[in-house]
């Protein structure tokens, strides 16, 4: 058995008649000829990139000292992408730089990096990237890359890109007796106008690799099932570069070329392609039937641009994802069982609901591929399968709202206990963090920021939600310094506008260079969030109790991001602002941080828990902006802290709390600490106390995360 690593560019032709496996016809690996002039079928305009012999230099590895030895991932990968290309990916492990060149030998080149939060993903660096989030990743096995790359979509003009998915290998079959077996094909198409769709069926390889049969048919048989009217058998002759050629034996016309990798220690049959009548372009990826079903899990893209992970068993897939528009997300649907007609190595995921799909998995692969219905039809989703523990679930990027007045981006790994928060500029402070051994479910962040006797700086984690204490830049002053300051980070922020109604008691700063402020006050979004209304009086009313002359109207519309939502006042156009809605607990958090438009000098930070009924007696730990870090009970008529200061200084303090009255909100009470006033709220998951409007007390905020 030879395998070859040598990919020196050849003359691919892999054609699409029409969708099988609920559809049309199709053909083995194209369906269409290779030359003009047999039926209707135009010359197939696919060919693949040139490669040069560059993993040569992997087998003279070793020639030379242990210093000098190259990573033996590095060299040129043979890539089939979503998109319907064929190209070459060269990567250099050692330099961190890669050079993508597709069909026209046209290169793109750049460098990749490890994404720390997800060890063994490389995000690539492209200036084809203009997405808010760089879902571009790959990972490696033995001879072999999955992941996605920003190619060339599909018939756009002018020239779009966009991440798509794709898997290279430079391991390929090149003795025919060593094709045989029977495989499940899944397939993409692309064709002008973005229309696109999907075929699944089974196919078998036989007689030492000389006969292809397929069942191209509306229903997915096993191929020994298949009715006889069909079957399409191909005669299969080896091509050029390890391609073979399968030439339909009833049509001379219907020719397909494929590559037959060896990936995770079994074959992947691979093809792509361009046809120019009709104007189509494909990717198929086959993998060996099997009634083998594991729980596994992989890692891997989709044709939606998103990059993340999918746990696949015998009853649920679920993906888990970051999107190109910087958003993360779930997605539980249920796993069928086998049928008697259909292979067992197919599944299908969410066969009941509206946006259906099917599975295979075996080797190192797990592959999704929609169905054919309009909700799901072209998508792709590949994946490589990771064998080793599974990761904290946790791990990943937040969205910050800091108390300094600033969003930021957080990314964590709970495994390697590493962290980077990035600020507005780009500027990254980055290093580790430990759990607090004192207070379990606290983490300590490592900052070279801290120059206390004490280290406040600490987080503590929810479903999809970061609450803690970091040192910032302190807002508004110049030169830089550093405070430790609360902040609130979200993975889960609202991006259905319908979904942002309701009503929030809003705690804030306003922040100078001379000092802060207090913000306190009750709103309301609503009309399937198109209006917020903000009560902008003195005396802290409910939304239904605020005089009309102090009830101002603001509209929402959707902001920069697909998570940000922009404000204006009716009445003073500039009046403006924008804010965004947490899922935190099940319940809608109100967050809001930046520098005010028509004030520059003045950062502010606003928290806005629901309005409710209830008011439990809870624990909540947290920060304040006074640098503290610290465990607060609260019932109904008390509230007591316990903290430690930077200073090093510790102490028990505690309130009265009083209810706002009968015009007042319901979620919010009066801390009485002697002369001296805060107002609180709470929610399912989150405790935030303002000072009050004095000079003592303004600008003091605490937000805690509750037990």
């Amino acid at each position: 058995m030879r395998m070859t690593r040598y990919l020196t560019g050849c003359g691919l032709a892999a054609l699409l008649a029409a969708c099988g496996g609920g559809g049309g016809g199709e053909g083995a690996g194209g369906g269409l000829p290779l030359a003009s002039g047999s039926g209707n079928a135009a010359p197939n305009t696919q060919a693949a990139a040139p490669a040069p012999a560059l993993v040569k230099a992997k087998a003279a590895q070793g020639t030379q000292g242990t210093q000098d030895i190259a990573d033996a991932r590095n060299g040129t990968y043979r890539v089939y992408a979503a998109n319907g290309t064929q190209q070459q990916l060269t990567v250099d492990f050692d330099a961190g730089s890669y050079t993508m060149t597709d069909s026209p030998n046209l290169p793109e080149s750049g460098t990749f990096g490890e994404d720390f939060t997800e060890p063994g993903t490389y995000v690539f660096a492209s200036g084809r990237i203009t997405t808010a989030a760089n879902t571009s990743r790959f990972r490696v096995t033995a001879d072999a890359i999955v992941g996605a790359f920003p190619f060339a979509t599909a018939y756009a003009s002018p020239v779009a890109y966009a991440a798509q998915p794709f898997v290279a290998a430079r391991e390929f079959v090149a003795t025919a007796a060593l094709l045989d077996g029977t495989y499940n094909r899944f397939s993409v198409t692309r064709s002008p106008g973005n229309a696109q769709d999907s075929a699944i069926l089974s196919m078998r390889l036989s007689g030492s690799g000389t006969v292809l049969e397929i069942c191209n048919d509306a229903v997915i048989y096993k191929i020994d099932l298949c009715p006889a009217a069909s079957k399409r058998t191909y005669a299969v002759a080896s091509g050029t570069d390890d391609t073979w050629v399968g030439t339909n034996v009833a049509n001379a016309g219907d020719v397909a070329n494929f590559r037959m990798a060896r990936i995770g220690g079994q074959n992947v049959y691979l093809a792509g392609g361009v046809s120019t009548a009709p104007a189509v372009q494909f990717m198929r990826i086959g993998l060996p039937e099997s009634s083998s079903w594991p729980a596994t899990r992989g890692v891997g893209a989709s044709t939606t641009g998103s990059w993340g992970s999918n746990l696949i068993d015998s009853a649920n897939s679920v993906r888990t994802s970051t999107g190109t528009d910087g958003t993360y997300a779930s997605l539980a649907m249920p796993v069928g069982g086998t049928f008697a007609l259909q292979p067992e190595g197919i599944r299908g995921v969410n066969s009941g609901g509206t946006s259906r799909y099917f599975a295979m998995q075996g080797g190192a692969l797990s592959v999704l591929v929609g169905s054919r219905n309009p909700n799901t039809q072209g998508y792709l989703q590949l994946n490589l399968i990771d064998t080793g523990a599974a990761p904290d679930a946790r791990n990943g990027r937040y969205k910050v709202y800091a108390s300094n007045g600033t969003r930021q981006a957080l990314a964590l790994n709970l495994d390697s206990k590493r962290y980077e928060m990035t600020d507005e500029t780009g500027t990254a402070a980055s290093g580790s963090f430990s759990e607090d051994a004192a207070e379990a479910g606290s983490f300590v962040f490592d900052s070279a920021r801290i120059a206390s006797p004490v280290n406040t700086a600490r987080f503590r984690l929810a479903a999809d939600t970061v609450v803690g204490s970091f040192p910032f830049a302190v807002a508004q002053v110049t030169p830089v310094s550093y405070g430790v300051r609360p902040f609130v980070a979200s993975r889960a922020l609202v991006k259905t506008q319908a979904a942002l109604d309701g009503v929030y008691n809003r705690l804030g700063v306003n922040l100078t260079a001379a000092g802060g402020d207090s913000s306190i006050t009750q709103i309301q979004v609503a009309s399937g969030g198109t209006a917020l209304y903000l009560c902008n009086n003195s005396t802290i009313y409910r939304i239904d109790t605020c005089p009309a002359a102090t009830l101002l109207t603001y509209t929402v519309s959707p902001g920069a991001s697909v998570d940000t939502w922009n404000i204006v006042n009716v009445s003073n156009p500039a009046d403006r602002g924008s804010f965004a809605i947490a899922r935190v607990g099940n319940e809608n958090v109100y967050l809001s941080a930046g520098i005010v438009p028509s004030t520059p000098t003045t950062s502010v930070f606003r928290i806005g828990l629901a309005e409710r009924a209830t008011w439990p007696a809870v624990t909540a730990r947290g920060g304040a902006t006074n640098g503290s870090w610290g465990g607060t009970a609260i019932d109904a008529s008390g509230y007591a802290r316990t903290q430690v200061l930077p200073g090093g200084a510790t102490g028990t303090f505690g309130a009265t709390l009083g209810s706002m009255g009968a015009v007042g909100p319901v979620n919010m009470r009066a801390a009485s600490f002697g002369t001296a006033f805060h107002f609180a709220s709470q929610g399912s998951k989150l405790f935030a106390m303002v000072g009050s409007r004095n000079p003592a007390t303004a600008g003091a905020l605490e937000i805690g995360l509750i037990d």
